[in-house]
């Protein structure tokens, strides 16, 4: 399945959703947003990297697994492209 730009998908598993893919992805994953950048041969090139304000989870017993929700924001893989813009400089 190949991912469109700005159309969000989930999963439970973050490299079985980007197997296959290339491109810059913004991942969100309870409540934290991550970067991840795959490239062919590699669901996951670079990340996932947090971005923003970390999320303290507080543990708990009754947490099950929380799906990925996975955006492609670009078909570029070269993350200095980004780099400032992320970051907000």
């Amino acid at each position: 399945m190949k991912l469109q730009i700005n159309v969000p998908v989930s999963g439970l598993d973050l490299a079985s959703l980007l197997q296959g893919e290339e491109g810059f992805f913004l991942c969100q994953n309870r409540g934290q947003n991550f970067i991840t950048v795959a490239k062919a041969g590699h669901s996951i090139a670079f990340g996932p990297t947090p971005i923003g304000r970390g999320i303290q989870e507080q543990p708990s017993a009754t947490l099950g697994p929380e799906p990925w929700v996975v955006t492609k924001i670009s078909n570029s893989t070269e993350f200095a492209e980004f780099h400032g813009t992320i970051s907000g400089r």
